[in-house]
């Protein structure tokens, strides 16, 4: 555990995260709830049914603006201030040349990819009505989602949060007032969301355009290897941000076959309700990195270990907490989606069944966000896509052996068996570190294999 002359700092970066990631859970929920008064059954669904596609975005920005933003805090750690500046150059035009393609495929195949992940009839017109929007916006969503890791890692946590929080505000009054007032559907919760990346995106742009923050013009340039390495390091948090929805493609295509549009809209509440647990699971994770990274860079080893420890003790502690929360509030959550009689009483069956998984996703979590804070991408990677391949063998297997009460009970399974896995990867980088301490102690020649 963290000393108490650490706990300040330790507050510092994980508080304003917390709430960051939380509070996009809260609008994300008023998003649904927006539309499923408005829209009904049909638009809950074809929202569900399109979000892995708006995760693919904020995935894209949040992989490639981690992976320069550890490499830069490292580098600031070990006292190199000139890498550390080439790698948020690097990161910035990165994320700018991401957003290129990804905008122009949206546009291009919004139909094909919304039918591909699930959806059907109303379902589908849904989806794409909310994507053909949602594509307008996503330079403004890769920038301000790759930029925030950034901004954190200059120890700038506060104007990070502040960023989201005014972007999520706004979220929820143009929410209101295109989707209740205006009666524009899911296509106006799109436009709302749009508009408010973009607001998101002007303060974003403003912290780099400040003399202090300014990114020189010789730094502005993307260095190969830093870039090679960002990507690398990315492809962690790549994947904890989009591979989630790995899991709703899998449960999507199975609920659509063994339960309907029924199953569908139950889904799209139980995964707007429950992603709050994960979002706050998330932002320890999220949070801490920096610390980490920074001491990892310094070589001070025992505060690396306890930042990990604490993070343990935290995320753990919220899954136990969130699964609690889930179970009290099952029949209570349905009524503020408007959802249908029929889609109420499987709500309040599934929720805290699908719940249970967030108790050991807090164990998981930690471990991979720990890995990819101290540049060991091939365990980080591990884990995260690891979870891709186990999501689709449990996630049809169930559904194939016990329908659709299986397919609710599948992502704990998968949750339980990454746990084991994120331990014995814990015990192997432990034990590899002993050896090389132990070669480095003993002078033996051979230490550089250890």
């Amino acid at each position: 555990m963290i000393k108490k002359s650490m706990v300040r700092e330790y507050l510092k970066y994980i508080i304003p995260t917390m709430l960051t990631f939380t509070l996009a859970g809260v609008y994300s929920i008023v998003d649904g709830i927006f539309v499923g008064h408005a829209v009904g059954d049909a638009g809950l669904a074809g929202i569900n049914v399109a979000f892995p596609v708006v995760a693919f975005i904020m995935a894209v920005g949040t992989g490639v603006g981690m992976g320069g933003g550890v490499i830069s805090s490292i580098a600031r750690g070990a006292g190199d201030e000139e890498k550390s500046r080439r790698a948020v150059g690097t990161t910035f035009l990165m994320l700018l040349l991401a957003s290129i393609p990804i905008m122009a495929l949206l546009f291009l195949f919004a139909g094909p990819v919304c039918e591909l992940l699930g959806g059907r009839g109303e379902t589908l017109n849904q989806a794409i009505s909310y994507i053909g929007v949602i594509a307008w916006g996503v330079p403004f969503q890769i920038m301000v989602t790759g930029c925030t890791p950034l901004i954190r890692n200059q120890g700038k946590v506060a104007f990070a949060m502040a960023v989201q929080v005014l972007a999520g505000l706004m979220n929820v009054v143009l929410d209101y007032v295109f989707v209740i007032a205006l009666s524009m559907g899911t296509a106006g919760a799109a436009e709302a969301t749009v508009l408010s990346q973009i607001a998101a995106f002007v303060l974003v742009a403003g912290f780099f355009l400040r003399k202090e923050n300014r990114i020189s013009r010789a730094d502005l340039r993307i260095d190969g290897r830093i870039a090679a390495h960002a990507l690398k390091l990315g492809l962690a948090p790549f994947g904890l941000t989009l591979l989630p929805e790995a899991t709703v493609v899998a449960i999507n295509v199975n609920l659509a076959t063994y339960g309907g549009e029924t199953a569908l809209a139950a889904y799209a509440v139980v995964s707007y309700t429950a992603c709050v647990i994960q979002m706050l699971i998330q932002g320890v994770g999220d949070g801490s990195q920096p610390l980490i990274s920074r001491y990892y860079g310094s070589g001070d080893a025992d505060a690396v270990r306890r930042f990990r420890n604490t993070n343990y003790l935290i995320t753990i502690s919220l899954g136990v907490i969130g699964l609690a929360a889930m179970y009290l509030l099952r029949h209570q959550v349905p009524l503020l989606f408007g959802a249908s009689p029929e889609t109420t009483g499987l709500i309040a069956w599934a929720l805290p069944v699908f719940s249970t998984a967030y108790v050991f996703y807090g164990f998981t979590h930690a471990s991979t966000s720990y890995f990819y804070a101290v540049d060991d991408a091939k365990a980080s990677n591990a884990i995260v896509y690891g979870e891709a391949v186990l999501v689709v063998a449990v996630v049809f297997g169930m559904a194939w052996a016990f329908g659709l009460d299986g397919i609710w009970i599948s992502v704990t399974i998968v949750q339980m068996i990454l746990s084991v896995a994120a331990g014995a990867l814990l015990r192997f980088r432990h034990r590899s570190r002993e050896r090389e301490r132990s070669c480095s102690l003993d002078g033996d020649p051979s230490c550089s294999s250890c």
